[in-house]
């Protein structure tokens, strides 16, 4: 049943040694134990020197299960998968030699643009051997190399072995002797060591086999190749065995400036076993040139015979190496032929001749026949960027654009094509733009209608243009504007028949600041008018206008004219509510709206409730934006932030202006109450009993206001600095007012109210002047000045 024997005795043995005489083999289970238990049966087993029957009977007189021999012959070819063993006589290697890496490349230019230089040095297209690749049905076994045997089905076996010095392989346990395999490719390799498998394991034949085997190369061997010859970097590789021609070369960067591309030369054994042509894989993908090698193979690289270098409207450009038999046309095919904007009737070649060059044209009809020359130039022209058959037409017509040129084609044909004339074309004259043999640009007019009619319809000419304006493109564009108080002042185009009130209602009617009274209509000269000297501008005309946009009589049979000014004018009185506030101490602080122009202050703060008992009215503040920040036309009343962003307001654009409310209210309407104005402010403040002492003093602080002077407030903080400037000592009132240090004889210090701030100013540092080079300019200045004061004298 298993021919398998050595495992049988492996399980014998390890049920009768391995665990001992008196163990129950029945309570054994075979999957639990370790595998240094597997191990030692198996090492016992080799030993043991029992026959086949006799381990069989020894297994199963002890009560081995048919279930615990299948188990242990599991966990036998397991472990066995693991284990790499040797062909007897077979050394193994000590370190693995490493194969050869790709080097840096130093090539010409000339070598750069050769034909084939790109396929072994792009990195994006690699020919670098690889080891991790199944070897190829042709690879040749040789000494070293590893061979993996997989058995799987109802029998399972794996074996790792390594071709010895005889180049065979011996399988362990199997009775089939040594396997020669060196020298053989490695599909007759498999078959061979298939076929013997099948003597043992009879379960491999028949119409339905059971069991299975497969053979693979584990670990490919390395060889050495020699490059020589013409080469960018001859020398010595260490390639895997599955390498071919192309890794070698890819290695040593292929041929170099001088190098053959198409004649390289493989040499094995002493001959030349192949001549690779690197072209043949370029241009016709043929891999069968990329010939595998084998160990000590020479690659030859001669230098070549024939170059030719292509330039011009080509695909490619570039050098390219011809055979005797090749021609021109053969150099258009490994040239990609011609670039789509070539000129293929002749191409130009120039020759080295003897003593110089020479230029030669080849037609089309011997590019198949005409041989070549090593170091011909062959270039093609590009075709010229001018039309056979071209002409265009912009303008009004419904597909303007470029049109071939029919036989005897004329201007009402093209404009047929043009899918015809739109409406509004100018009738009278359409252009002919024609060059003429210098290339300049001659004028041909003629009458659209009448070419229409085809009573004189013109022939056209390759590059033709022709020009057909509409009535709207001839002349000033023809406007009317409208301005003032309406939603979309501007510009309109014109229309026959258009009145104020079409234009007002696409202008999307009037505003509420319009006025009733009437619109203005501005008109220029008309022809007859603007030919004589005069000081007339334009003609006037008013009319009234409603609410509801319905004009009166005159108005509405109105026609207006091209050109036409339109003027919406505002309401005398309009204006949007414009607001103040007033904060602090008043009985009712907050916004309110000015009811009249002529409001003032005094008004406002009357209709606040008037001053709380806790109100410093000395205090009050106004702060007011200044006149330049608002807007005085139609839109003063828009938004705060909308005026800030168009004009540019600051923060310190908003000032404070002077307040005087003790006599606004004493007197009312005086030059103090001023008149109110949109975004004023008003603040009162609480009463305040304290004084601020800031700047030059040894001690800014707070004092408390006891109707003293200021050099009382100066002395409680400690006095001047010897930095203070005290002759500009002034005091900042809680109104915003500022009191100055005053000199008439003696220094007058202004007064000091309840809530002032005083304010000491630094003195201003003077440039020291006692240098010698400044006192000698003063000199010179004064000599000078008497000099020209006694000139004067005389």
């Amino acid at each position: 049943m298993y021919k398998h024997i050595g495992r049988f005795i492996s399980v014998t043995l390890l049920m009768s040694m391995g665990l001992g005489v008196s163990a129950q083999v029945q309570n054994v289970d075979v999957k639990t134990l370790s595998d240094s238990q597997v191990e030692q049966a198996e090492n016992a087993l080799k030993n043991s020197g029992l026959s086949i029957d006799e381990a069989v009977k020894a297994a199963r007189a002890r009560g081995a299960s048919q279930q615990q021999i299948d188990d242990m012959v599991k966990r036998m070819s397991a472990q066995k998968a693991t284990a790499t063993p040797e062909s007897e006589g077979t050394e193994s290697p000590t370190e693995e030699e490493k194969t050869t890496q790709k080097g840096t490349v130093h090539a010409s230019s000339v070598n750069q643009m050769t034909y084939g230089f790109s396929l072994f040095n792009k990195t994006n297209l690699t020919f670098e051997p690889s080891v991790n690749i199944p070897v190829p049905s042709d690879y040749v076994l040789s000494i070293g190399d590893a061979v993996l045997i997989n058995v799987w089905g109802d029998s399972k076996a794996t074996y790792s072995l390594t071709v010895d010095k005889t180049g065979a392989i011996v399988i362990p346990d199997l009775e089939l002797g040594p396997i020669k395999v060196a020298g053989l490719n490695f599909s007759q390799a498999k078959d061979i060591i298939i076929s013997r498998l099948t003597t043992i394991y009879s379960a491999m034949t028949g119409s339905s086999p059971t069991t299975f085997a497969d053979v693979s190369i584990n670990n490919v061997r390395s060889i050495k190749v020699n490059i020589i010859g013409e080469a960018n970097a001859p020398g010595t590789y260490t390639l895997p065995a599955t390498a071919s021609v192309f890794n070698a070369l890819y290695l040593s960067g292929g041929p170099n400036e001088r190098g053959s591309f198409r004649q390289i030369k493989l040499i094995r054994n002493n001959k030349t076993d192949a001549v690779i042509d690197v072209y043949d894989y370029l241009v016709n993908g043929n891999t069968a040139v990329n010939v595998s090698l084998r160990d000590e193979d020479i690659i030859y690289i001669p230098a070549y015979k024939k170059r030719v270098q292509t330039a011009g409207a080509f695909k490619r450009i570039a050098y390219f190496e011809l055979k005797e038999n090749d021609n021109l046309e053969s150099l258009l095919s490994f040239a990609g032929g011609f670039a789509d904007d070539a000129a293929q009737q002749r191409l130009l070649l120039t020759r080295y001749t003897d003593r110089q060059l020479m230029l030669l044209e080849i037609p089309k009809a011997r590019y198949t026949t005409e041989k070549l020359l090593n170091g011909d130039v062959v270039r093609a022209e590009s075709i010229l960027n001018l039309y056979e058959n071209r002409v265009s037409i912009e303008g009004a017509v419904f597909r303007p654009g470029t049109y071939s040129l029919a036989p005897k084609m004329t201007v009402a044909q093209l404009i047929r094509k043009a899918d015809g004339l739109q409406a509004g074309y100018y009738s009278q004259r359409g252009l002919i733009l024609r060059l003429d043999s210098t290339s300049y640009t001659n004028i041909i007019p003629f009458d659209i209608d009448a070419a229409m009619a085809g009573t004189n319809d013109p022939e056209l000419r390759k590059e033709d243009q022709v020009v057909i304006k509409d009535v709207y493109s001839i002349g000033e564009a023809r406007t009317v504007r409208i301005f003032g108080e309406v939603m979309m002042p501007g510009a309109f185009g014109y229309s026959k028949n258009m009145t104020l009130k079409d234009l007002i209602f696409l202008a999307g009617g009037m505003r509420e600041a319009a006025s009733e009274s009437y619109v203005e209509v501005a008109r220029r000269n008309s022809y007859d008018e603007a030919s004589e000297l005069n000081s007339k501008r334009a003609t006037l005309y008013q009319f009234k206008v409603n609410r509801d946009l319905a004009l009166d009589n005159d108005a509405k049979q109105f026609i207006l004219e091209p050109f036409d000014n339109v003027y919406i004018r505002r309401a005398p009185s309009y204006g949007e509510q414009q607001t103040v506030s007033i904060v602090g101490q008043v009985k009712y602080p907050g916004d309110y709206s000015i009811s009249d122009k002529k409001e003032r202050i005094s008004d406002l703060l009357t209709r606040s409730g008037g001053l709380t008992e806790f109100a410093d009215a000395d205090g009050a503040r106004l702060t007011r934006r200044p006149p330049f920040a608002l807007k005085q036309a139609e839109d003063v009343a828009e938004k705060l932030d909308e005026a800030i962003d168009k004009y540019n307001i600051r923060l310190e654009d908003i000032t404070q202006l002077e307040l005087q409310l003790p006599e606004i209210i004493k007197k009312p309407g005086s030059k103090y109450d001023f008149l109110l104005k949109e975004g004023d402010v008003i603040y009162v403040p609480e009463k305040s009993s304290e004084v601020w002492v800031n700047g030059e003093v040894l001690n800014p602080v707070g004092l408390a206001y006891t109707g003293a002077g200021l050099k009382h407030y100066i002395n409680n903080a400690g006095g001047f600095t010897p930095k203070a400037k005290k002759s500009k000592t002034y005091v900042i009132y809680s109104n915003g007012t500022t009191g100055s240090t005053r000199h008439f004889i003696f220094r007058s210090y202004p007064e000091v109210k309840p809530g002032s701030q005083i304010v000491v100013p630094e003195k201003v540092e003077r440039e020291n002047r006692s240098d010698i080079t400044t006192w000698l300019s003063i000199s010179s200045t004064f000599a000078s000045i008497a000099i020209a004061i006694a000139a004067v004298l005389k």
